[in-house]
Parts: structure tokens; C-alpha cells; sequence
């Protein structure tokens, strides 16, 4: 209290007070404070020692002739005290304006600023994280969504070359069909000329082949040469037709594997 500037208190032990007892007033107009009083009889030396001499008196006048008359101490219904030893204090005194309930009042109030301060940085704490998140969620969002369109694009364009490649895959086969159909027709045709060769070649043999004009020996000749073209033909048919199954099979490979890089012109 000292430190607060509130006030002082007198501390006495009750064993040590010997409250002396007054002469109470004979009137209806001074009442005793003690018989308007209710407490527990272990503290009856402390309430006499405070209150025993003090009486109720309707107004000041009445107050200050029992004062005189009697040495005690009085107080008027509407407030006014009057000391024996000559003070007079006036007016009603507000508990709830009281120094010591004011000093209770700003310890709690103190101590409940220093909980909500408290409070209000963690939760200034809390928000600064939970926006620091927020913004680390955000970047995290925004790279995921560039990754999602690349992705997307990069699905497009496979899709696009897998469409080119299905037409060059059709295109292709149907070069082989035709270049197969030619190839059987020429083995045909290379199995006709074989067989009217081996008939020259057996005529050659027989004995008749002395009797031979000059226009049937340029024949066999002729004969001879248009076999040997037909043969480079066909190997070369054969050629082109095992180039055109590597390239079916390369693209056949890449589009297994989704190559954006293959075209038809690349072997």
C-alpha cells in the first residue's frame, strides 16, 4: 500500500484490544450503531473497538448535542460524522469509489491487459503465419498450374503428331499393299519368261539349234536381256519393299513411345 500510495492500516491482534464501553443515549433520537450491526461474536472486541461509541441520530443538530453530552461518536442518516474529538466529516462516502477498491480495480483490470496483450500477440503471431502459408500455398498453386498447362499442351501436341503418324502409318500401308501387288505380278510375269526361257534353252540344246534364222537368235537374245532387266526389277521391288517395312516398323515405334520428332521424311 505504501508503494501504491493507497492509504494505511493498523493491524491489532484481538487478544490485545480492551474496547471501553460507553454510556448509551436514552432516545429514540441517538440509536446505537452496535445494535444495528450482525457479526460473528469471535470479532465483538474489534467491532466495539470501532463502532462502540458511535450512534444513529436523525439529523446534524441532534448529532453534536450527544456529542456533548455523551462523548461519543455520532453520524446522521444522511452521511454526517461527528467525531468526539472535534472532526466533522459531511456527506455520503461511495465505497465503490474507495482507493482500495480503485488500486483492486487496476491490478485486475492490469492483469487482464496483460492477458489480452498477450493473447493479441499470439494471435498477431498466428496470422502472420497463417498468411506466410497461405503464400507459400499460392506460389505452390501457381507452379502446379504453369506445370498443368504445359502438360496440356504438350498433350495436345502429342495427340496432333499421333494423328499425323496414323495418317503416314495408312499412307505407308498402302504403298506396301501396291508395291506387293507388283511384286506378284512380276514374279508372274518373271515365271512366264523363265519358263519360255527354259523352252529356248532346251531348243538351244537340241540338235535343231543349227537351223536357227538370224531373227530367231536375235529373239533369244532379246529374250535373254528383257529377263535380265525383269530379274534388277524385282530385286530392286524387293528393295524398296524392305525400306518401306523398316520405316512402317520405326514408325510403328515411335508412335508406341510418343516421339514428337518423327516425321514421314525421317528414316
Amino acid at each position: 500500500m505504501l508503494k501504491e500510495k493507497t492509504g494505511r492500516v493498523t493491524f491489532m491482534p484481538i487478544s490485545r484490544l480492551k474496547p471501553k464501553s460507553s454510556t448509551p443515549a436514552n432516545s429514540q433520537d441517538a440509536i446505537p450503531l452496535m445494535e444495528k450491526l450482525r457479526y460473528d461474536s469471535t470479532h465483538e472486541k474489534a467491532i466495539l473497538q470501532v463502532f462502540g461509541k458511535t450512534c444513529v441520530c436523525r439529523d446534524l443538530t441532534i448529532a453534536a448535542a450527544y456529542v456533548k453530552s455523551h462523548g461519543i461518536n455520532t453520524i446522521t442518516l444522511d452521511g454526517d460524522k461527528i467525531d468526539r474529538k472535534g472532526p466533522l466529516t459531511g456527506g455520503y462516502h461511495d465505497i465503490r469509489r474507495s482507493r482500495i477498491e480503485a488500486i483492486k480495480n487496476v491490478t485486475l483490470w492490469r492483469t487482464k491487459f496483460e492477458a489480452e496483450s498477450k493473447r493479441s500477440k499470439d494471435v498477431k503471431a498466428a496470422i502472420l503465419r497463417i498468411e506466410q502459408e497461405i503464400t507459400q500455398v499460392t506460389g505452390k498453386m501457381s507452379v502446379l498450374t504453369i506445370q498443368q498447362d504445359q502438360a496440356a499442351s504438350g498433350r495436345e501436341r502429342l495427340i496432333e503428331d499421333a494423328n499425323i503418324q496414323t495418317k503416314n502409318k495408312a499412307r505407308l500401308g498402302e504403298h506396301l499393299a501396291k508395291l506387293e501387288k507388283d511384286a506378284e505380278e512380276l514374279e508372274s510375269e518373271l515365271s512366264g519368261l523363265q519358263a519360255r526361257l527354259a523352252g529356248y534353252e532346251s531348243e538351244l540344246a537340241s540338235p535343231l539349234t543349227q537351223g536357227l534364222t538370224a531373227d530367231e537368235e536375235a529373239m533369244i537374245e532379246t529374250l535373254g536381256k528383257e529377263m535380265d532387266r525383269r530379274r534388277a526389277d524385282l530385286v530392286a521391288l524387293g528393295k524398296t519393299k524392305n525400306n518401306v517395312s523398316i520405316v512402317t516398323y520405326w514408325q510403328h515405334i515411335c508412335f508406341k513411345h510418343h516421339d514428337p520428332y518423327f516425321t514421314a521424311g525421317k528414316s
